[in-house]
């Protein structure tokens, strides 16, 4: 089976309650949690074998921002009803082919691991697998889960869901790509990803606010 060119769906839920354990509640925080959403879709809409990056999306900032950087913005369908929700309605604005959902808090992700990343999964899937999992730096959340077609996907994010996805029918790939794997969280999770270098914008927040450790 070759996968050479992907949908990819993001969900970036925004507002006051994002990224809620980083730091007290404020501006700064919202800020920051738009930054690392941002980076990620600007890895993802920089990457060759990515042909739609669909972002689903209220925050009319991250609406604006995603659009001028390429990709494709869906509302929520259901404002409140919480991740998976949203992930679904990106998948419904899905095309034909190889499909998968990346959660937006990667700031050190680069288009470069993500291609390499999506080639793994592509031979997975022609392996037979019936859908694929990248796990988070941690090995039990999920940064990425991709497949053959969206509606072959059945995501489970949320707490533990490394294993959900597993116990749904995807294998799991430990990928050697600390950028992709770096979701974030906590201020200690974001001091990793600084580490490995984050995006610019980011970066840029972060020279102005930065979380204090727990």
């Amino acid at each position: 089976m070759r996968t050479e060119r992907w949908d990819l769906v993001l969900p970036v839920k925004g507002g006051v309650g994002a990224k809620s354990r980083l730091g007290p509640a404020g501006a700064a925080r919202v800020e920051l949690a738009r930054a690392i959403a941002l980076d990620c879709v600007a890895a993802v809409t920089g990457c060759a074998v990515v042909t739609r990056a669909v972002v689903v999306t209220l925050d009319v900032e991250v609406r604006r921002e995603a659009l001028a950087l390429g990709a494709v913005v869906v509302p929520e369908s259901r404002p409140g009803a919480g991740l998976l929700a949203a992930v679904r309605d990106g998948l419904a604005a899905c095309t034909t082919g190889p499909a998968g959902v990346l959660l937006a808090d990667l700031p050190a992700l680069r288009p470069d691991d993500l291609a390499l990343a999506l080639a793994a999964c592509g031979r997975a899937l022609g392996d037979g697998a019936r859908a694929v999992v990248v796990p988070d730096a941690e090995a039990s959340g999920s940064v990425l889960l991709a497949g053959a077609a969206a509606d072959l996907l059945q995501p489970a994010f949320g707490p533990g869901s490394a294993l959900a996805h597993e116990a749904g029918g995807a294998r799991r790939l430990e990928l050697e790509l600390p950028g992709l794997r770096r979701d974030v969280d906590t201020p200690a999770e974001l001091a990793a990803a600084e580490s490995l270098g984050v995006g610019p914008r980011t970066a840029e927040v972060l020279r102005r606010w930065r979380p204090a450790p727990a």
